[in-house]
């Protein structure tokens, strides 16, 4: 896939003018999990096949936003009447305050954060209202991990809907090699209209994503952090663009904050983003994890080796070699490959 790619995705390049590039194009954002967000954009002049196809994606996509929007009535009536505010993260904070970054964007479940001193009462009332452990981690060895060395509580099921809520007391583990300073995110948050529970604000929401992209996880999905992360910025007034690097450096995030910048620039050539980088707290990103980051982004010939190193710099932020070891070492034995056909799209 072209390097323009994403630019196409989010509207700041037109779509490619030949048939099957379009067709290419439209299969990437779908097997990346971002038609959604394409869809979103201003498509004016496409054809009524490719104009059926997005409209698909956003009634998928509104689906979605209905289901979290309940979700978080519900949340509201489980915890009625504590005190607690919990504070909503990543795509329900999107879809509660109207960011950009919801337009299209799918959603599975809800994340939430609460002080560690919340946790009981939060989970007792969640399972009171219908949440029980999910079948994939309701064993003994998963259930004593995630509560003594994770960022959450196990991933909770509804009995019922079927839907599952992630409760978060920290943005990265227990024993990740950084640390963000959560209390300080929790202290700016604000408070979704006519609602009980509240939202990162702007500047505190692109840092959340940038932690959540590169400082966390493996990058399973790179487009759509990547296209999330601009659309975040995107939003960014010139006051909140003023007070990022503030901001990261005195919650803990300028590494993750740095790398969100640099690939701001380097995908979608965003105004201002190269000035930030360069006044910013760290170093670019190293060229090993840019050369990643780009290669399996865009589907390289080495593509499978630069997923697997991100995979493994990933756990080596998560945790020590003691405590990961022994953790993708049994993670490996109970592993079971999943056969997963893909969708074909309705082209002529």
């Amino acid at each position: 896939m072209q390097k323009s790619a994403l630019k196409q995705i989010v509207g700041i390049a037109p779509l490619p003018e030949k048939v099957m590039d379009r067709i290419d194009l439209v299969r990437y954002a779908d097997a990346n999990h971002i038609l959604g967000q394409m869809a979103s954009v201003d498509t004016a002049g496409v054809s009524d096949r490719l104009n059926d196809i997005f409209r698909n994606a956003l009634l998928r996509a509104g689906h979605d936003h209905t289901m979290l929007q309940f979700e978080m009535n519900r949340l509201e009536h489980a915890l009625s009447g504590t005190g607690i505010e919990p504070v909503v993260l990543k795509g329900g904070a999107y879809v509660a305050q109207g960011k950009r970054a919801a337009g299209g964007r799918r959603v599975s479940d809800l994340d939430i954060l609460v002080t560690e001193g919340e946790l009981d009462e939060v989970e007792a009332r969640l399972k009171q209202a219908g949440w029980s452990p999910d079948e994939a981690t309701d064993n003994e060895y998963d259930q004593a991990y995630y509560r003594e060395h994770m960022h959450e509580l196990p991933p909770l099921r509804h009995a019922k809907r079927g839907t599952i809520i992630d409760v978060h007391h920290r943005l990265l583990p227990k024993t990740a090699r950084s640390n963000v300073d959560v209390a300080l995110m929790q202290q700016s948050a604000t408070r979704v209209a006519g609602t009980l529970v509240k939202t990162f604000d702007d500047v505190d929401m692109f840092i959340h994503s940038a932690v959540h992209a590169f400082a966390d996880g493996a990058i399973d999905t790179p487009a759509r952090s990547l296209v999330e992360l601009y659309m975040l910025y995107s939003e960014l007034s010139f006051n909140d663009t003023s007070r990022l690097q503030i901001r990261a450096k005195a919650v803990g995030a300028s590494k993750p904050v740095s790398t969100a910048l640099w690939a701001i620039d380097e995908f979608f050539s965003a105004d201002g983003a190269p000035a930030l980088l360069n006044k910013t707290l760290t170093e670019k990103p190293h060229f090993i994890l840019r050369w990643a980051i780009t290669s399996k982004t865009f589907e390289r010939r080495l593509a499978p080796l630069a997923k697997a190193l991100l995979y493994i710099r990933s756990h080596y932020l998560r945790m020590p070699l003691r405590l990961l070891v022994p953790h993708l070492a049994r993670k490996a034995i109970a592993w079971r490959p999943s056969v997963q056909k893909p969708v074909e799209l309705p082209f002529p």
